[in-house]
């Protein structure tokens, strides 16, 4: 008998009619492929150092964008197997997987306010145990060291370091921490339970519809981008560690591996030259020295990833695109896969923020959220918020708006009709149903005795200061007091004023005043910024009018941020009751108009929900960036990102500063401004420019 267990569950198979390289499915419901023993020489030699192989033994010129792991035969018999070399002084080949379920299976460690219900999965670094949390009758997940494995300090650093990563990120398409202790000689942590299953588990059923791959893609992306964001890099993204639950919504698991990098972490666990990772979704830099690896090695092993949704296979040597293999695939897809799976980390996408601006475009927004093979659909709850199943939050209020306008019409027409009905009956007289009156001169309204504040449409004048900072470009940072200096605003629409070092605005109705346009904002008068490289970040607060004002519920009612000038603009948007939005308008050299905001993201379950600040003031910021395809605009409230866009066609625009509020009473503070300052356009007359902006 030859045997070999498998790298998920650990149990044991007879291999010994298969031939290296074939796939076999195991009982837990992976497949994984057949490594023979005459595949170990193989697999040792693929675990060393590139230098000490001799170099590349591969024949052949690669196609452009494939992965170097991939291109060694042997790399395909690694799938499923994790390996650390050299981070221990006793070893210098691949954990073995543990073994099957022993006796301690029907008897569980005791964990003080956990049951423990049944082993739901086995690794290298542990039992994952289903319990119950017995304070509050919810079901979690609980992740145990084995005391054989709890003796050596290597290893319970790195179970301790999966636990603080975790504990470090709270993003809805990453599994959530709860808690963390030691029980006796077991450490243990406690993250919630995900029903559903590993991607690896979907893979093994059948190939993924082409969107629903797209969409898992695009969520992985998501959440390794905010992991990174917040100096915490993966280094072992595979199917393995994606889990799924019913409806196909993502959350990315297992950071053992994870390499944290925050200022002052001294979580660094890998030696210099250590490979650390699954051979087959490694990045070619992070076989070598996995210590010094960044962000864009998890990239790599996301464009492994994304080929083998697509194709059903990893790239192996000289691999062709996915869309050369499988016909109804769009061939768009081809240049985010090539670019991923580039040898050199140069090559690659920046960023997974890019990533998600390239997939965003291919993703279609009416093929929603698809079940997994083999899952019976279930309604959709999310741990944040309830979606509505038809649009966004914002188009149900506008809709919601229509509807009472057509109401008010068909009750003005009823009025009428009433009106014909008493005079021919009756004679000419006047007739008075509520604050209508219907008369020989026709229907008139009683004025409403709640006037709106007045508008400004005047100067304000504060205090600015100026610096160049040292940086290439020459960038400027403006940063602006709301008390009373030489700076000049240009407020229209609503009551602006400075109070107590602040601007203070009350606005409400749709008066253009002395303008033609209706403005519900104040701009920076004299400052012009290049959208190539643009940062505005403003303390913000957006309050109900109040009493004495008319109440329109239906209206749009929002905090603004922008960066505006006639037939462009990119705004911050702080809508209550609605969330966080960005928001873009501008037209193209062909006069194509491109318009749109992120609320299309959240229906499309590729952005999260990001609501407004509920207390006090909040910092948003709105930053613009030029990259090859175009401006990457981000939108941020309190330093976490709401929304983001890469918007083609908008570099070298030309904007100002504005600070927008509408049917709200909202302040303003802190404003600070760093860019590219450029001149006043010169395509239209200066006497024109205020009165377009």
């Amino acid at each position: 008998m030859i045997a070999q267990p498998c790298p998920n569950c650990g149990r044991t198979h007879d291999v010994g009619v298969y031939v290296t390289g074939q796939r076999m499915l195991c009982q837990c419901g992976i497949r994984f492929d057949v490594r023979r023993g005459d595949a170990v020489a193989a697999a040792a030699a693929a675990a060393m150092p590139y230098e000490a192989r001799g170099g590349d033994t591969t024949v052949g010129p690669p196609r452009r964008g494939v992965a170097s792991q991939a291109q060694q035969p042997v790399a395909a018999d690694m799938v499923g197997a994790t390996v650390l070399r050299g981070s221990h002084p006793d070893s210098g080949r691949g954990e073995a997987p543990l073994p099957p379920a022993g006796p301690h299976a029907e008897h569980p460690v005791e964990l003080p306010g956990f049951e423990l219900l049944r082993v739901i999965g086995r690794g290298g670094m542990g039992e994952v145990w289903l319990a119950q949390q017995q304070s509050l009758k919810r079901t979690v997940a609980v992740k145990l060291l084995p005391p054989r494995l709890a003796k050596d300090a290597e290893f319970v650093s790195r179970f301790e370091k999966e636990a603080t990563a975790l504990a470090a990120l709270s993003h809805p398409n990453i599994i959530q921490i709860f808690d963390r202790g030691v029980a006796g000689e077991h450490y243990y942590f406690v993250m919630e339970y995900v029903e559903g299953r590993s991607l690896r588990d979907a893979l093994g059923l059948s190939r993924l519809p082409f969107q629903q791959s797209l969409r898992i893609i695009r969520q992985v992306a998501s959440a390794i981008e905010y992991a990174h964001d917040q100096g915490i890099i993966h280094r072992d993204l595979k199917p393995e560690n994606i889990l799924l639950d019913a409806r196909g919504h993502v959350k990315v698991a297992d950071f053992g591996l994870a390499g944290i990098r925050r200022p002052g972490s001294e979580q660094h666990l890998t030696a210099t030259s250590v490979a650390m990772g699954t051979l087959n979704y490694m990045a070619p830099e992070q076989r070598r020295d996995a210590k010094n690896v960044d962000r864009r090695a998890d990239l790599f092993s996301l464009g492994v990833m994304f080929y083998e949704l697509l194709t059903g296979d990893v790239p192996v040597g000289r691999f062709r695109l996915p869309s050369e293999r499988i016909e109804e695939l769009d061939p768009r897809v081809d240049a985010v896969v090539e670019r991923l799976l580039e040898n050199e980390p140069e090559a690659r996408y920046a960023t997974a923020g890019e990533v998600c601006a390239a997939l965003d475009p291919l993703i279609d927004s009416s093929s929603g959220t698809t079940p997994l093979p083999g899952n019976t659909p279930v309604p959709f709850r999310s741990s944040r918020t309830t979606r509505p199943t038809r649009g966004s939050l914002l188009s149900q209020r506008l809709d919601a708006g229509w509807t009472k306008v057509r109401k008010g019409v068909s009750v003005v027409g009823s009025l009428m009709l009433l009106g014909y009905a008493v005079r021919a009956f009756v004679g000419p007289v006047d007739l008075q149903v509520g604050d209508v009156t219907i008369g020989t001169s026709g229907i008139t309204l009683k004025p409403d005795p709640k006037p709106w504040p007045a508008n400004t449409d005047d100067e304000l004048f504060v205090s600015s200061k100026l610096e160049l900072l040292e940086l290439p470009g020459s960038l400027s940072r403006l940063s602006m007091d709301f008390v009373p200096g030489t700076e000049e605003l240009n407020a229209w629409s609503g009551q602006w004023k400075l109070k107590d070092g602040r601007l203070e605005v009350l606005q409400g109705g749709s008066d253009m005043g002395i303008s033609d346009r209706f403005r519900p904002r104040t701009y920076v008068a004299q400052r012009y910024f290049s959208s190539n490289d643009f940062s505005a970040e403003v303390d913000m607060s957006v309050m109900p009018l109040g009493p004495e004002y008319p109440d329109e519920p239906d209206a749009q009612h929002f905090g603004e941020l922008t960066f505006r000038i006639k037939d462009l603009q990119v705004s911050a948007f702080a809508i209550p009751g609605v969330g966080m939005r960005l928001s873009w308008r501008y037209l193209l050299e062909d006069g194509q108009e491109i318009v749109g905001n992120s609320a299309q993201d959240l229906e499309n379950l590729t952005a999260d929900e990001m609501p407004v600040p509920a207390l006090g003031s909040f910092r948003v910021r709105l930053t613009m960036k030029r990259r090859k395809n175009g401006v990457m605009v981000e939108g941020f409230v309190n330093n976490r990102r709401f929304a983001y866009k890469m918007l083609p066609g908008l570099e070298d625009r030309v904007g100002k500063v504005a600070l927008g509020c509408r049917n709200l009473a909202c302040t303003f503070d802190k404003l600070s401004v760093q860019g590219l300052l450029v001149e006043r356009p010169r395509n239209r007359p200066q006497q024109a420019v205020g009165a377009q902006e």
